[in-house]
């Protein structure tokens, strides 16, 4: 090979990488500050029900039997953990028949909630990682089939996870089978872009037509190109749905709960996470 030749194909290589980086997006770029890659610890023990008064917050929770279960990394919302609508989910997911660690971002890092400040979504894809590791570690786990579902803030780390960049980022030489993000969207205050064009993992985004805090406007017609492209992306609009359709007693933020919505959006999730891979 010449010289020449071998500066041609170098510069041929860069030119590569650069229309690479400008089409999928730096992630670095996308997390807002400040940046924080640590992630937080777990419970150490395992339980087999959820009740009433059940502390759910980075604890494990399998079905009865030895398994191996699929698994569920789930994620709040900016209001966090402690909103009934997790428990809820959790234990939805528990009872079809899903491993589930719900996790608390907020509390170890001393937040109760975005409006004490809003956390990075790079701590949230160290969280999801972390608990990745976790599960994958347990012997009732079944590592092909471990998921991450996020809602609103935990919506946002969904989206990320579905880039090959956020396992490098956060050292993890695992990725999630799929990533299921609920009211979210594809950009977050007109400058971050959350739905990357490098996804390379199937993520279903359930959005809400109606939704004010994360208009689904940004994503159309990116999902539509992408997905043309190849992209694994699944999605669903509900259209008269708001931010937190599965939030009781949050009228006042604009969040209407609707039964149906929510049950519907809980079906088509478990249908998704089922799908053969």
């Amino acid at each position: 090979m010449t010289r020449i030749h071998c500066l041609q194909t170098l510069a041929a290589a860069i030119l590569a990488c650069l229309s690479f980086a400008s089409s999928a997006q730096d992630l670095r770029e996308q997390v807002f500050p400040p940046v924080d890659w640590k992630p937080i610890a777990f419970q150490s023990d395992v339980k087999e029900s959820i009740g009433a008064f059940t502390n759910i917050a980075n604890h494990v929770f399998k079905p009865q039997g030895p398994g191996p279960f699929p698994a569920v990394v789930l994620m709040h919302t900016c209001g966090g953990i402690r909103n009934p609508h997790m428990k809820h989910h959790a234990q939805e997911l528990l009872k079809e028949g899903f491993v589930v660690l719900p996790v608390d971002s907020f509390g170890p890092r001393g937040l109760e909630s975005c409006m004490t400040r809003l956390l990075s979504g790079s701590a949230g894809i160290a969280d999801a990682y972390a608990g990745l590791a976790l599960l994958s570690a347990k012997p009732f786990v079944d590592t092909s089939r471990v998921y991450q579902v996020g809602y609103s803030w935990g919506g946002i780390v969904s989206m990320l996870l579905a880039s090959p960049q956020s396992a490098a980022l956060a050292g993890s030489p695992a990725r999630f089978a799929a990533t299921v993000s609920n009211y979210s969207s594809c950009a977050f205050r007109g400058q971050y872009q959350l739905l990357l064009k490098d996804i390379d993992r199937p993520l279903l985004m359930l959005m809400g037509g109606r939704d004010e805090e994360m208009p689904v406007a940004p994503c159309f017609p990116l999902v539509d190109e992408m997905k043309a492209a190849g992209s694994p992306l699944q999605w669903h609009v509900f259209g008269t749905a708001t931010h937190g359709w599965d939030k009781q007693g949050q009228v006042n933020r604009g969040y209407l709960y609707d039964e149906r919505i929510a049950n519907e959006a809980t079906g088509r999730m478990i249908a998704f996470l089922r799908q053969p891979r």
